[in-house]
């Protein structure tokens, strides 16, 4: 029976004779302390003896609460005159505990066995309470990486985004690869990162494992693990609401309530978000009238709990939630930099005329008050993006839990947990413009996922206790990509030699040149879709063995088996009104197969067939119907009646506008499929000694294997292999300063083979083209999902509070991290490196992108009775990042310097919390630092915000 759904024992000092002498004192206060004392207290307990307490002081509340009935007056109400002063107003015991920090020696675990505390935990393991969270309103990863430590959150939108320990486990678009960091919610975890890229509220914990995990519970990660505790039902009833008002037009609605539906039998808890918030950046131009500003905000949330007791052997917990479909964050806020116009060698970025400079200085985009100083301005200069095409990101999420716990005797519970999540996605993307170029672009993720997980908790004797289970996840995910094009597009991806044919340089034919290159893509849209099936079964035990009193070995092993399927399909589902400059074929899977478009045979559009006047001239053989078509282009565009009467310059139109459309087609995929399947294994070995009250050091060995992947690239079936780490760490945790100082500290290293990441291989599919139409250096590359080699990390990691100073707390979670790539023979070239003829770059030895050296977070709280019944109370978290790379191919353009950035909370409450006043500043002195690259960046999205927050109990 899992602990956290019951209360310890009551106090000594009301015991039933306390409550025969004062009833009602004794019974409001026997409530406050079952309902305020610390969870931790029974940890040392069995489940059975907590259930066994949790029923007698649940019989003697009812009993108190007819004793109450008969106390009252003729109202019916209880006036505090009838009450004894030390319940009629607070104590000073009530103050002082309202006002006491938590020390980290008192902190729980609770995705370990039963409810470990901190102290006794032999790993790297970071815990922030969820009144920590709430007090300066940290709701989304963003925000609670913040103050854990040694993890971050790298931020790109609600598809991208991933999570990150030491340095290890950023992403890019893909669901075809397991997160590194995992994160468990409620007991369930999560196949993807972005079913946690939502606001969590109403939270009991959040606790961060550093380091391979999966021989305790779930699905087993490579890098880490976050996982989040929800505050659950008790039959203690409650109710507190909290109302947020704040620049740009800020309000938040938060809620929980809940107590018993039947005494002793039947508990509820109920929590809801309302969150609405105006974006910083304003969007200028928007002709769905979709969107008006970036980063808005306006989501719902809510969650409904029910536990269930009907014996003290057996419980059960039903969680239902819902955050239905709402813009979530937004593609597009991006600041386009002015990229250099040569390289370092010399020779010219753009040579070829398709860069934003070039295509924005045509004369086809002159005059509509647009220009590429604005482009590449707008951002910093007013605050205002020009797109017309963006909206937000609609997401949604919503899920089902089911928690059995069965006591099978005094020393052994089993427990299954059932989960049920589903995940939805839609983004419509942008250029960047305000021009029709792209249309309906974007993409859709529709995610489901079914686990069962079935735990044994034992502990036979006092030598050994263990825990041990099963673990099955289903996840089906249908991923959709979509490419559209308005009238601008031909314009637009145009090359500078294209371009000049149709318009620059067409002459009398300037009108039929612009045509061309209007329909050329107008009206063209392409569809895909990814379907990534994958079914994990896993068998897993853990076990501590207490050699002496202080001496415990821990030891833990997991063997499971990982297969999944990648199935892909593209397809045209418009052809828009260029169907007739269709290419004649394209291929469509790695085995040479093609799929006939209809279009007629013409010598295609290069710089050779131009200057000898033979591009766009028929070739090859044309059936009557493609004859038809060639003779229905000349007429549309030429006014004339055949194909063969057009002249040099207007067949080199045609070939021109072919070959943008047909650069814009590229490849289609009928259903190709890949499959990977594999056995993986977590282990742990870790040795602790007590070397006395204070002081416990240990050592930990811990292996992990991340799944590997299976995808299609370019219709060529391919898998990445699993990732393999062994990671090392000695630690201490102490109690210092007559326990006014909790330190705790590790040195780790982590040696990973066939780390994944982007990498450059041999594009199979492009090279065939290539051969085939003659190209003289055939071997083509494309950035893929694949394998580094080998990387390293190693560094330190301290988590201390600090509670000296009288009603005063700090807390620091500090850590230095090197984090290299050791072998890494096949990197793909950054942007300014693009020149080189070598298709890859070295980068052994070279640090990791999104890996600081040095990363900190620093909180204090003050807190003071004052006024009587009041407390005053003040606090901060700074959160300092050092200076890193955020770019995978470790551009030179992308390093971020140093910067922390600090959120600020003052306020005033009652002593009990019947009501509260908080001023807030987020990101309090505008930290601005952001995400950049060689040709754009990401301008920080959150700059400076301040509201007030009245909060209560009702």
């Amino acid at each position: 029976m899992t602990d956290r759904f019951h209360r310890p024992s009551t106090p000594s000092s009301l015991s039933p004779s306390s409550f025969r002498l004062k009833p009602i004192a004794a019974f409001l206060i026997a409530g406050l302390a079952i309902s305020s004392a610390p969870l931790h207290a029974a940890g040392e307990k069995s489940a059975n003896e907590l259930q066994s307490e949790l029923n007698r002081a649940n019989a003697e509340i009812q009993q108190l609460k007819k004793e109450l009935e008969k106390s009252r007056g003729t109202s019916g109400a209880v006036t505090p005159s009838a009450l004894p002063a030390a319940v009629a107003a607070p104590t000073q015991e009530e103050a002082a505990e309202a006002v006491k920090p938590q020390a980290l020696d008192s902190v729980v675990i609770r995705s370990r066995r039963q409810l470990e505390k901190l102290h006794d935990v032999p790993v790297s393991v970071s815990v922030v309470s969820g009144g920590e969270l709430a007090r300066e309103q940290a709701s989304d990863f963003e925000a609670i990486t913040k103050r854990l430590g040694n993890i971050t959150f790298n931020q790109n939108n609600t598809r991208g985004s991933s999570l990150s320990i030491r340095g290890l486990g950023r992403r890019g678009f893909t669901e075809t690869q397991d997160p590194s960091v995992g994160i468990i919610v409620d007991g369930v975890p999560y196949g993807l990162s972005q079913l946690g890229n939502f606001d969590f509220y109403d939270i009991q914990s959040v606790e961060v494992a550093r380091g391979p995990q999966g021989t305790l519970q779930g699905k087993g990660a490579s890098a880490g693990a976050l996982t989040i505790t929800s505050k659950a039902p008790s039959f203690t009833p409650s109710s507190d609401l909290e109302i947020t008002y704040g620049q740009r037009e800020t309000v938040i609605l938060k809620g929980a309530l809940g107590g018993p539906i039947i005494d002793d039998l039947l508990a509820w808890r109920g929590s809801f978000v309302v969150d609405n918030q105006r974006g910083y950046y304003t969007v200028a131009e928007d002709s769905n009238k979709q969107l008006d500003t970036m980063y808005n905000r306006n989501r719902v949330s809510a969650r409904t709990q029910f536990l269930l007791t009907p014996s003290p052997d057996f419980n059960a917990k039903l969680s239902l939630d819902i955050q239905p479909r709402a813009p979530q964050l937004q593609n597009g806020l991006t600041n386009f930099v002015d990229t250099p116009l040569y390289y370092a060698n010399g020779t010219l970025v753009d040579p070829s005329g398709t860069g934003n400079r070039t295509r924005l200085n045509r004369s086809w985009f002159a005059g509509r008050n647009f220009d590429y100083n604005t482009f590449i301005n707008s951002i910093t200069r007013e605050g205002k993006v020009y797109q017309n095409e963006t909206q937000g990101q609609i997401a949604s999420s919503s899920g089902a839990v089911a928690e059995l716990n069965y006591n099978l005797n005094d020393t052994h519970t089993l427990t299954s947990i059932t989960g049920f999540r589903q995940y939805t996605f839609q983004a419509r993307n942008d250029e960047g413009t305000p021009f029709d170029i792209s249309k309906l672009g974007g993409g859709s993720v529709f995610y489901n996922q079914t686990s069962q997980e079935f735990r044994l908790t034992g502990k036979p004797n006092k030598l050994v206790d263990y825990q041990t289970g099963i673990f099955l996840l289903r996840t089906e995910d249908e991923v959709e990509s979509r490419s559209g094009y308005g009238a601008d597009a031909g314009a637009w991806f145009a090359n500078n030699a294209q371009y000049g044919t149709l318009i620059t340089n067409a002459g009398t034919n300037v009108g039929a040149g612009r045509s061309l290159a209007t329909d050329s893509l107008s009206g063209l849209y392409k569809w895909g879709e990814q379907y990534i099936k994958t079914f994990s079964k896993a068998i897993y035990g853990q076990a501590n063995v207490h050699v002496t009193d202080n001496l415990t070995v821990t030891a833990g092993l997991r063997i499971g088996t990982e297969a999944r399927s990648t199935t892909q399909f593209n397809a045209l589902n418009n052809l828009g009104y260029g169907t007739a400059l269709n290419p004649v074929s394209v291929r469509i899977d790695g085995a040479g197969n093609t799929q006939s478009l209809g279009g007629f045979s013409s010598v295609a559009y290069t710089t050779a067939s131009v200057a000898n006047g033979t591009a766009g001239n028929l070739a090859g053989t044309n059936s009557a119907a493609q004859l038809a078509q060639a003779n229905a282009v000349a007429q549309k565009y030429f006014g004339v009646s055949s194909y063969a009467e057009l002249s040099v310059a207007q067949k080199a139109q045609v070939a021109a506008a072919k070959a943008i459309r047909a650069s814009q087609i590229a490849t289609l995929v009928n259903n190709v499929r890949s499959d990977y399947k594999d056995q993986l294994h977590s282990a742990v070995l870790s040795p602790k000694y007590k070397i006395n009250d204070d002081i416990t050091a240990y050592a930990s060995w811990q292996y992990g294997e991340k799944s590997g992947s299976a995808l299609v690239v370019n219709g060529i079936p391919t898998t990445v292999k699993p990732e393999r780490t062994n990671a090392y760490e000695l630690g201490v945790k102490s109690f210092l300063l007559n326990k006014t100082l909790t330190l705790n500290a590790d040195v780790f290293l982590m040696d990973i083979k066939d780390y994944q990441q982007t990498v450059v291989a041999v594009d199979d599919f492009a090279t065939q083209d290539n051969i085939k139409n003659g190209i003289a250096n055939p071997t083509a590359y494309a950035s893929v999902q694949g394998n580094v080699n080998k990387v390293q990390v190693s560094g330190v990691e301290v988590d201390a509070t600090y509670n000296g100073i009288p009603f005063t707390s700090f807390r620091l979670a500090a850590s230095y991290n090197d984090a290299r790539y050791k072998d890494f023979k096949n990197a793909g070239k950054p942007s300014e490196l693009a020149y080189l003829s070598n298709p890859f770059i070295d980068r052994s030895g070279t640090r990791l992108g999104e890996a600081p050296y040095w990363q900190a977070n620093l909180s204090g709280e003050y807190r003071r009775p004052v006024l009587g019944d009041k407390v005053f109370h003040a606090s901060f978290t700074t959160a300092y990042t050092g200076k890193a790379n955020t770019d995978e191919l470790i551009s030179n353009y992308a390093w971020v310097p140093d910067h922390a950035t600090t959120d600020l909370a003052i306020g005033l409450g009652h002593v009990r919390g019947n009501y509260d006043v908080t001023f807030i500043a987020k990101n309090a002195f505008n930290d601005t630092a952001h995400e950049q690259g060689w040709a754009s960046y990401t301008p920080y999205p959150y700059p400076r915000w301040y509201g007030i927050v009245f909060s209560g109990k009702l």
